[in-house]
């Protein structure tokens, strides 16, 4: 049967033959024009739900038919269609038709007449309906609904036994007899193609560095963002969902490691061909995302793919009857997990401990006598429960989409239209997305075809416009419960000096975004001559951006008084708009050609991009009058107002060769070159080529007895140069001017406004390069149920773009220079096992990759921070700090050892103990100063694994997908992080702190620190945690109803579903209350990481 279905269909015959969905004597309309059989055959069975059964070399599938009837049976057309053909047919039931070679052989039972028959069945047991039985001499049959067949044969030959999704099997015959054959299940199809740099190749015939995830694979876990849907699938592909805040919590990718220290270290994305945010895209229009690691995979796309490429591909309609589906899921997020504070009387009496331990007064002893006894009024005393005030313990999710395909010979359309919604788990914050592609394909003549595709999308976002989400989430998790939030008469409390997160959520002041985008793509394909065809390409795309944020003061209030309002500055209003269009062409002639054993394609492109882009920004202060809240109502003398443009183009020419002997010698040659705005005449154009090789190995002859074992094995190495030229700005070779009061002139004793150069010039920077090296291994075994590709690479990034200190008296900003290299090595390993137990097919899916990252030549200079720092010979940004040993326990330990600062007096039992690892010198010297700063540590994730085990069973379906990281060290500072640090609280889990009875506790002798000077508050190895985690990603369960239930209801699937995401999560000494993946900003800024719950349906009409 032509379908690539791996799963047995016989279950799925015999519940058509059950249901009948028409009647014996059903009337159909076919319309056939120049099409060869084959493809008439797809049409058909798309307007009359028929199915075909027939084995792969019937003769006359290429022959080419026309006609046209109107309310005819199906026997009418079959005539129609096999007319003067050597194709006979048989209406097994009312929905399957067998094919087959009309005979002109006597009766079966002539003597000299070699008759074979039996039945053939899968590995799992299950006749296989279609089978394909073909001798040498090409005589052939296929096998019925119970898997039987019969076949009369004039001498001993070779019959070849084939299915799609199995192994073909030849057995020797030269007598009557009955073969009952078994075929293995076969996971590789030979013949699936991947979509490449401009154009599709076969994977079995892949060079590079390249895989794939497939529309079922993205849907399955129902995530709203594409980076999300990668993370952890792809080895070698890293995704940090740092934030789970509405329309922001996409992941950041990187590929195969930092690519850059100064300029864009993000991947190309490529949605269609054209440079896009697969963020911003619904998920159920996405046919598959193809990711290029290696330089021979994204060479062609020159110097914009030196960290990589993610190409995205949409779906597009296909010949055949209408086809409607529906998918959509709502359901409920919460925070994965948050720090629990403290109660004001724990917190007042931590604050007692810790001023005791400065050798203090106590502060709170008879408030907390006040407290006890039931003190707290919310006008004198307060116990704030921010965390309870500001953050939802849930927030509501949906996703709803329609889609719809179909066509004919002439014209086939692909529209799906989608709404995204999510809520925020604090009041005032909700992202929303509607989104409608239109993909249409029309075939002008036999060698002309047009396509236009349309794509529109808004997205809305709404959050409080006092200060960012994630900021407000970290005053609610660590402001002191004794602060006022809300008053017993319903005001606002002071909180700190008027910051009152409460307040900041529930007044109703919000900023507004709106984002539309509007894209436009239309295509030309010319096929003058067979194997030659010539492609282009117009692409327009449009993205707005409008943001609205009004700011209206509320007022505060504490122990009954007024405390004026906040923010003290007043209202305000600012409104600002972007708009950026991109236009591309594109224009590219493709040759493909086999001969004899021989294959040969060629590529040869041109393109050409630019953007444009402008913005304006305008403010005003002091409205007066609610309602009166437009920019024109404020004070024209507090007008304010802002605006830029720039522009960047890039002109390409590219090329791609590929030859391939007998399906197993093969070879690749890529080139592209580029040149860009971004550098000045003389540095603007550059060269990047690659070159790969493979050897299929399982091809050769000597091979032959190890195939039973090893399917497939390939080996493929690839060398090539890719580009950078992101960097911050889009005219860096040029000097900078600024206009400010600051750079005024005197003239006749008057200042006036003048100009000024601010950054010195360097005309001669270029690209920065990357050259790579990629070699791999895939292997199939055990009839390719088990799947395995391992690769190793270096990537040596060099000519990178920094910028050196200049002698402050020069009073401009450094030039950038083309200086330094960098270094990225690794391996990627990917493992699959599909197979079946009786009738539940079930699947094993595990990755696992490293990357290394190593600075190699900075020209002596090194990059030190506050908390980190890059030099020769180290990895990227490493932690940088002191080594902890423990704590002191005594007085004696404590003089007896080197301290910080140099002054034991300073230093008591319970302070963090620090070794003294160098000095001047570089040997330890007594002292704990900079000199025994170290590296601690590195945020890069290491180690990054993926597993999913998922199956079916009679229509019941179920996935698990775990997803972690190996190795990763976090830094967290300030408060949330330390207690009691910049006069803000104390978490539950930290009261476990040093004291003499306490003396191996989980924290240091607790101190407060307003001012951050505590020196058990220094970046050391004590709190560089561990970033390590294994966690439970996704989880789905799914049922498909049978068909006896739906198709009287013309319906061909109904799916119900539930998943559940981010479940549980494994740590190992991690910050508790804090999430390893999220991104935590100094006082406890983050936006929490959602655990999300939710129940969908799908529908095909």
């Amino acid at each position: 049967m032509k379908n690539n279905n791996l799963k047995p269909f016989k279950l799925l015959c015999l519940l058509v033959l059950l249901v009948i969905t028409y009647p014996v004597h059903a009337q159909h309309s076919v319309s056939i024009a120049d099409k060869t059989i084959a493809q008439a055959i797809k049409i058909i069975e798309g307007d009359t739900g028929y199915k075909f059964f027939y084995a792969e070399n019937l003769p006359d599938f290429t022959k080419k038919v026309s006609f046209k009837t109107e309310n005819k049976s199906i026997e009418t057309i079959l005539n129609s269609l096999f007319k003067d053909t050597e194709i006979a047919y048989i209406i097994k039931s009312q929905k399957q038709i067998i094919l087959s070679k009309r005979s002109t052989q006597s009766n079966p039972q002539s003597a000299g007449k070699i008759i074979i028959k039996g039945q053939v069945k899968g590995s799992d047991g299950e006749a296989l309906i279609g089978a394909s039985i073909i001798s040498d001499n090409n005589v052939g049959t296929i096998t019925d609904i119970d898997g039987n067949y019969e076949l009369q044969l004039e001498k001993p030959t070779t019959l070849t036994y084939t299915y799609i999704g199995y192994t073909p099997l030849k057995i020797k015959v030269n007598k009557s007899e009955i073969k009952n054959i078994i075929l293995d299940s076969s996971n590789v199809l030979l013949d699936d193609v991947v979509v490449v740099g401009y154009g599709t190749q076969k994977k079995i015939n892949l060079t590079g560095s390249v895989q794939s995830v497939n529309s079922e694979d993205i849907l399955r876990r129902s995530v709203s963002t594409g980076s999300a849907a990668l993370q952890g699938v792809i080895p070698g592909l890293t995704a940090i969902q740092s934030s789970g805040q509405p329309g922001a919590d996409n992941a950041s990718i990187k590929i195969r490691g930092l690519g850059s220290l100064n300029s864009a270290t993000s991947p190309l994305i490529l949605i269609d061909g054209v440079e896009g945010d697969m963020n911003r895209i619904d998920l159920n229009s996405v046919e598959s995302i193809t990711v290029l690691k290696d330089a021979a995979s994204a060479s062609i796309y020159g110097s914009r793919a030196s960290n990589g490429v993610i190409l995205v591909t949409t779906k597009r309609g296909s010949e055949g009857k209408v086809k409607l589906t529906f998918n959509g899921y709502m359901g409920y997020n919460k925070p994965t997990t948050l720090p629990t504070p403290t109660n004001a009387i724990e917190y007042m009496q931590a604050v007692d401990v810790a001023r005791v331990n400065a050798s203090q007064e106590p502060l709170y002893t008879q408030t907390i006598d006040i407290y006890k006894n039931g003190g707290v009024d919310n006008i004198n005393y307060y116990d704030t429960d921010w965390r309870k005030e500001v953050i939802k313990d849930h927030a509501t999710t949906q996703n709803y989409s329609v889609s719809i395909s179909g066509g004919n010979n002439i014209t086939k359309l692909f529209a799906t239209a989608g709404y995204y919604a999510q809520n925020g788990l604090i009041d005032n914050n909700k992202f929303t997305r509607t989104s409608l592609r239109v993909n249409t394909d029309t075939q002008i003549n036999k060698w002309m075809k047009l396509g236009v595709d349309i794509g529109i999308r808004q997205a809305t976002a709404k959050s409080p416009v006092m200060d960012t989400p994630a900021n407000i989430i970290g005053k609610a998790l660590t402001m002191t419960p004794i602060m006022s939030g809300i008053n017993a008469d319903g005001t606002w409390g002071y909180g700190i000096n008027g910051t009152n997160p409460i307040a900041m959520v529930q007044s109703g002041c919000t900023t507004n975004s709106i984002a539309p985008e509007y894209t436009a793509r239309t295509t030309l394909s010319i096929d003058p001559f067979k194997g030659f065809n010539i492609f282009g390409a117009y692409s327009w795309k449009r993205a707005d951006g409008e943001t609205n944020a009004f700011v209206k003061p509320y007022q505060v209030y504490e122990s009954g008084v007024s405390k004026g309002e906040f923010p003290t500055t007043g209202s305000s209003k600012s409104e600002h708009r972007t708009k950026t269009v991109t236009k591309q062409y594109n224009l590219q002639g493709t040759y493909e050609k086999n001969f004899h054993k021989n294959y040969l394609k060629a590529l040869v492109g041109f393109q050409s991009e630019e953007l444009h882009n402008t913005y304006l920004l305008a403010g005003r202060k002091n409205y007066y009058y609610d309602g009166y809240e437009e920019l024109v109502n404020g004070d024209v003398s507090t007008a304010s107002n802002s605006s830029s443009k720039y522009a960047w183009s890039m002109l390409s020419y590219f090329f791609r060769l590929n030859y391939a002997y007998n399906d197993r010698y093969l070879l690749e040659v890529n080139g592209r070159y580029d040149g860009t705005s971004r550098f000045k005449k003389g540095h603007r154009w550059g060269f990047f080529p690659s070159v790969s090789a493979g050897w299929r190995i399982s091809e050769e002859n000597f091979f032959e007895s190890a195939k039973s074992v090893v399917s497939n094995l390939k080996l493929r190495a690839s060398y090539g140069e890719l580009g950078n030229q992101a960097i911050s700005g889009y005219y860096p070779y040029a000097s900078s001017i600024g206009s400010t009061t600051t750079y005024g002139y005197w003239f006749d004793k008057e200042l006036a406004a003048g100009v000024a150069q601010i950054q010195l010039a360097n005309e001669a920077i270029t690209w920065e390069k990357s050259k790579q090296i990629n070699a791999g291994i895939d292997i199939g075994m055990f009839n390719n149920r088990l799947n395995a590709t391992f690769d190793y690479y270096i990537k040596n990034i060099t000519d990178m773009l920094q910028q050196f200190p200049v002698p402050l008296f020069v009073g401009m900003t450094a030039p950038w220079e083309n200086a330094g290299s960098m270094r990225n090595s690794g391996w990627e390993l990917s493992l699959s096992w599909q197979d079946r137990i009786g009738s539940v097919n079930y699947y094993v899916k595990g990755n696992l990759s490293d990357v290394k990252n190593k600075v190699i030549d900075l020209y002596g200079k090194e990059y030190v921070g506050t908390t980190t720092i890059t030099k020769e010979g180290e990895e990227y940004n490493s932690w940088y700090g002191y080594v902890a040993d423990g704590y002191f326990q005594s007085r004696e330990e404590i003089n007896n050892s080197p301290v910080y600062g140099g002054n034991p007096n300073n230093i008591k039992p319970g302070y963090i103990k620090y070794k003294d690892i160098s000095g001047p010198d570089g040997v330890p010297d007594g002292k704990i100063d900079n000199y025994d700063r170290t590296i601690l540590g590195n945020s890069t994730p290491r180690y990054e694994f993926g597993l999913t085990l998922g199956g079916d069973w009679k229509g019941l379906d179920f996935s698990l997908f775990f997803q972690g990281v190996g190795k990763r060290d976090v830094y967290y500072s300030g408060a949330g992080a330390r207690a009691l640090s910049g006069n803000y609280t104390i978490y539950k889990y930290q009261l476990d702190y040093w004291t003499e009875d306490n003396p191996h506790a989980k924290f240091p002798i607790l101190l407060e620190d307003p001012s951050g000077t505590n020196p058990n508050n220094m970046i050391s190895s004590f709190w560089v945690k561990s970033g390590a985690y294994c966690r439970l990603k996704n989880i789905v369960l799914g049922y498909t109803l049978p068909q006896t239930w739906i198709q009287k209801a013309a319906l061909s699937k109904v799916r119900i579903y539930a998943s559940a995401q981010n479940l549980f999560t494994i740590k190992n000494n991690f910050y508790e209350g804090f999430d390893p993946e999220n991104s935590i900003g100094s006082g406890a800024s983050c936006y929490p990481l959602n655990k999300t719950f939710i129940f969908g349906l799908n529908v095909e009409f």
